[in-house]
């Protein structure tokens, strides 16, 4: 059928339907729907478009010449071929790009080829490798196993041969021992003493080899042997040397440590201390393993300490006899002098030793003791026979402990030990001896003083010497304080607070008892501020004392005792009773004595006592001041009836010119026995309050009357009071 028969409208529907039926079963872009849309309406035109023949030829001749578009499954074949076409067109990049990849992949392929070949070649390579290898650590192996093996008999031939010395030197060592020429300050004497030991500890520490049992023994014969002659040089050496200093002693006088032939004692042991020494530090580095070498060693130190004591003995003897007749009447000087003397002594003693010896030894401190020991035999019975004052006493128990311990032996260490044995043995004893002085001075100088009437002539002994303080004090006051500050420089804290308790107080009794001979003799109010004075005196000094002045008095109290027995004697009917009530039985359970422990504190009890002579001195002062107005309160609240407006002002009459008569007189009192303001301020303080308190008081008496009547009295106000009062102070 033409084409032109069909029209557009007709022809657009049936590619419509035609190409949604094709959209079900295929998918098209909407570049491809409008390319068919456009082909159906080409195909379309009919005879109003006058196509020229020779394009109608060309389009099918770019096809198929013979092929004519009749219908419309030829249209369709040529879509498709022309759709197949543009496909191929466009798909040829890709499929250009597809070849290229395939032949690519074929030379992957090859090249994979050549490497799993070249693997399996390197496989089989490293197969031979590791067999080569184990073969050649095998063979390493067994050259390291080798050399191990020759190693070890070349350190096990080394070692026989080692040990074998040991034994082998047995002979050599015998040889030179037994030598008659051997000698002991020869180089080769050392190194042979030191062999012997290596040899000895050898044997000792192998008890497993054989024959090792009889070289010990044989080696031990050697050290035995060395020794004796190293010990038998070493005391040669040093009793030749003691004989010839003694010689060179021989005939002469006295010897004083510092004159030339004193020196000659330590100059000749000096000059052979080198040698001897060189061969004691062999011994002494020795003698805490091998107790034949501590035997060697202590012989040799008894040696020279005897030979020493031989020596130094008789002139240290002769040297604290002539210190003793030298300064028989001044001992201090004799203590500080012969201690000074051993203390060089000891000094030298100790150098000397050690310029022969390199170990310090008890044998040593018993010869710087037995050195020292001289001077106590002098010490001693001086301090008890002949020092008999406790000052004199505290004196040389202050050389002791500050010119002798403090200053010496505290600080020169080892050199002086054995001397600060006995300078503490000598302090102890002067202690004992000051504490039994001090107790007998206390009971004599201070407990049981008599005063003399100028001891007692308060207050114009005040006024009689006013330059010299400390004679103004009382004496038992100023030997107290004398005392006590002799004692704190020279005795401990437990002893100084033990005595000094004991002098306080006694010092404390006599100063009461010296304010009641003042009374008789001038006034209540003299012996208050005299009292008042002297303990602020004894509070004052004792401050600076760096102690506590506190002792712990242990007793036993017998009251239970007292009880006990006085039940006994009255229940005597049941001393043989069988039952609980036993008299006997109770008497013994109850009356056991009990132990009270009490805390003196001497501060305490002046600050005690000192409180108490102030409060009575204040009391006594302001009833001085105000009886009259106490009296005349006391008689009006016994009273029932009003006082009278006379008897008021007679009462501040009376009062305010006792006030102007007396105080300067107490303020002049207070003034001479205090001499200070600000004490006197304090002490005057509370005796003004009481005053105004008892003007208080008289005043609500007074207001209770007419006004007139208060004119007439004129009683002074409070403000009128204290500027009077202050003014007066």
């Amino acid at each position: 059928m033409p084409l032109q028969v069909i029209t557009n409208a007709a022809q657009s529907k049936l590619v419509r339907d035609r190409l949604t039926k094709w959209e079900a079963t295929t998918s098209l872009t909407l570049e491809q729907k409008d390319c068919v849309v456009d082909l159906a309406t080409w195909s379309s035109i009919d005879e109003e478009i006058d196509l020229p023949s020779s394009d109608l030829i060309s389009v099918n001749d770019t096809h198929d010449k013979s092929s004519v578009i009749n219908n419309a499954q030829q249209f369709y074949e040529w879509f498709h071929s022309v759709e197949r076409d543009m496909e191929t067109d466009q798909e040829s990049a890709y499929r250009d790009y597809i070849n290229n990849l395939k032949e690519h992949h074929e030379r992957c392929s090859s090249v994979l080829n050549g490497i799993s070949a070249a693997l399996d070649h390197l496989k089989l390579l490293g197969d031979q490798y590791r067999t080569v290898s184990h073969t050649t650590e095998a063979l390493h192996d067994s050259c390291e196993m080798l050399m191990q093996d020759q190693q070890d008999l070349e350190q096990l031939g080394t070692s026989i041969s080692q040990q074998l010395i040991y034994f082998t030197e047995h002979d050599r060592i015998g040889t030179k021992l037994n030598s008659s020429a051997i000698n002991v300050m020869g180089e080769a004497f050392v190194p042979m003493l030191i062999k012997i030991d290596e040899c000895v500890e050898f044997m000792k520490g192998h008890p497993d080899y054989k024959e090792s049992a009889i070289y010990l023994a044989k080696y031990q014969q050697c050290l035995v042997r060395a020794l004796t002659l190293l010990r038998s040089y070493i005391v040669n050496v040093i009793r030749s040397t003691s004989a010839a200093a003694a010689t060179s002693l021989s005939g002469s006088k006295a010897l004083v440590p510092g004159d030339p032939v004193f020196a000659q004692l330590y100059s000749k042991f000096q000059s052979q201390g080198p040698r001897i020494k060189a061969l004691m530090e062999q011994i002494e580095d020795r003698s805490e393993k091998n107790p034949e070498y501590l035997q060697v060693m202590q012989d040799c130190y008894t040696c020279y300490c005897y030979q020493r004591q031989n020596i130094i003995l008789p002139v240290i003897s002769e040297e604290i006899e002539r210190l003793w007749k030298l300064h028989v009447n001044d001992h201090c000087t004799f203590i500080r002098t012969s201690c000074m003397a051993l203390i060089r002594i000891c000094e030298d003693e100790y150098a000397l030793y050690h310029c022969f010896f390199s170990k310090s030894d008890l044998i040593l401190q018993g010869l710087l003791e037995s050195l020292s020991g001289q001077l106590y035999d002098y010490f001693r019975p001086m301090i008890i026979q002949q020092v008999q004052r406790f000052d004199l006493l505290a004196d040389i128990c202050g050389v002791l402990k500050n010119d002798i311990f403090e200053d010496h032996v505290n600080t020169k260490g080892e050199c002086l030990e054995a001397f600060g044995h006995l300078a503490l043995q000598m302090l102890e004893d002067a202690q004992e001896r000051l504490s039994y002085r001090t107790q007998a001075y206390i009971q004599s100088d201070i407990t049981n003083f008599l005063p003399s009437a100028g001891d007692l002539a308060y207050p114009s002994k005040l006024s009689d010497d006013l330059s010299n303080q400390y004679a103004m004090w009382y004496p038992t006051v100023r030997r107290s304080l004398i005392c006590l500050s002799k004692l704190y420089r020279c005795t401990n804290r437990s002893v100084f607070e033990s005595l000094a308790q004991e002098c306080l107080a006694a010092c404390i009794d006599s100063l009461k008892a010296a304010t009641l001979s003042i009374v008789e003799n001038s006034s209540l109010l003299d012996s208050q501020l005299f009292l008042i004075k002297h303990l602020l005196i004894i509070r004052e000094q004792i401050a600076p004392f760096d102690v506590s002045f506190t002792v712990n008095e242990i007793a036993l109290d017998f009251t239970n005792l007292k009880i006990a027995a006085t039940g006994l004697i009255t229940n005597k009917n049941r001393l043989l009773s069988l039952s609980s009530n036993n008299a006997l039985l109770e008497f013994l359970f109850q009356g056991a004595p009990q132990l009270t422990k009490k805390v003196l504190d001497s501060k305490k009890d002046v600050d005690v006592n000192l409180k108490e002579a102030c409060t009575d001195f204040i009391t006594t002062a302001a009833t001085m001041l105000s009886s009259p107005i106490h009296a005349f309160l006391a008689t009006v609240e016994a009273s029932s009836t009003p006082p009278t407006m006379e008897q008021c002002r007679n009462v501040v009459s009376e009062t305010t010119q006792r006030i102007a008569s007396k105080l300067p007189g107490i303020k002049k009192s207070m003034h001479l026995y205090l001499a200070n303001s600000d004490t006197e301020a304090i002490l005057f303080r509370p005796i003004r309050a009481q005053i105004l308190t008892q003007f208080a008081n008289l005043r609500k008496v007074i207001d209770k009357m007419e006004e007139e009547d208060r004119f007439i009295i004129n009683c002074p106000s409070p403000e009128q009071l204290t500027l009077t009062l202050a003014y007066n102070t």
